[in-house]
């Protein structure tokens, strides 16, 4: 398994707080030098983003997006069969490296994501996780990308259906309906999002968080019309879904 360390290059701190936390339970990391959106030109952002279903996206969350597919497409070119990717606002827990082993081990061979953050919602049951308290569930809704175990099949699934930037990295509920690799989640979380996190690099400042209420109503409209492009079959597989089955099987966090 490589393990891979989104982060800034001009942040240096979140870096080491990143790379100290990955020492602390045993694991060797590689820093993966992100993608500042706010540095690209608006002729590499046009060039790199869907021309309709991108509007509402920061130039930070379209950085984000391509960050994440560069270590997909290096999971590609470089034929790594598993890798943890992490964001550099991290915070493990110390049992992180335990449950982390036990996923990579029997991780299955078709498109399959674990997220070891907090999920929204997921299906009651699960696979309990051998010599521990945790279990592998289904997830439902889920957001947040700052720790999680892919495959190489599911980096590819990934890398074709969100290039060129279209939705943001961590979009996983749409990602779920669309059945687009299996997502799942342990419970409770082992990677967690520290301090750091409360610091924003993406509405960094003044400017930018008195532009975040337009621009997230300007998302909200685009995402409402990614919706309705759905293929009919899976609007009638959600619509089913929500009608028969969620009721009964889904458990939403406090």
């Amino acid at each position: 398994m490589k393990v891979f360390i989104i982060n800034l290059e001009k942040y240096a701190a979140r870096k080491n707080h990143a790379l100290n936390q990955c020492q602390n339970i045993g694991l060797q990391a590689e820093v993966f030098n992100a993608i500042d959106g706010r540095l690209l030109s608006p002729q590499d952002i046009k060039a790199q983003t869907h021309p309709e279903l991108s509007a509402g996206l920061t130039e930070s969350e379209i950085g984000c997006a391509l960050s994440h597919q560069g270590v997909y497409q290096k999971m590609l070119s470089e034929n790594i069969d598993v890798a943890l990717v992490l964001e550099d606002d991290v915070q493990f827990d110390d049992n992180s490296c335990d449950i982390i082993s036990y996923l990579v081990a029997n991780i299955p061979k078709h498109p399959t994501l674990y997220l070891l953050s907090d999920v929204r919602k997921y299906l009651r049951g699960g696979k309990k996780i051998s010599a521990s308290e945790h279990k592998l569930v289904t997830v439902s809704q889920a957001a947040l990308a700052h720790a999680y175990i892919i495959n190489l099949s599911a980096a590819k699934k990934l890398y074709d259906f969100m290039n060129p930037v279209w939705l943001e990295a961590d979009r996983w509920t749409y990602l779920i309906e669309c059945g687009v690799v299996d997502i799942k989640a342990v419970v409770p979380a082992v990677g967690h999002l520290s301090e750091l996190s409360h610091e924003s690099t993406i509405w960094h400042c003044e400017a930018e968080l008195e532009r975040k209420k337009v621009i997230r109503e300007l998302r909200k409209v685009t995402v409402n019309k990614i919706r309705k492009k759905r293929p009919l079959l899976i609007k009638v597989k959600n619509s089913m879904w929500r009608i028969f089955m969620r009721p009964f099987f889904e458990i939403k966090r406090d």
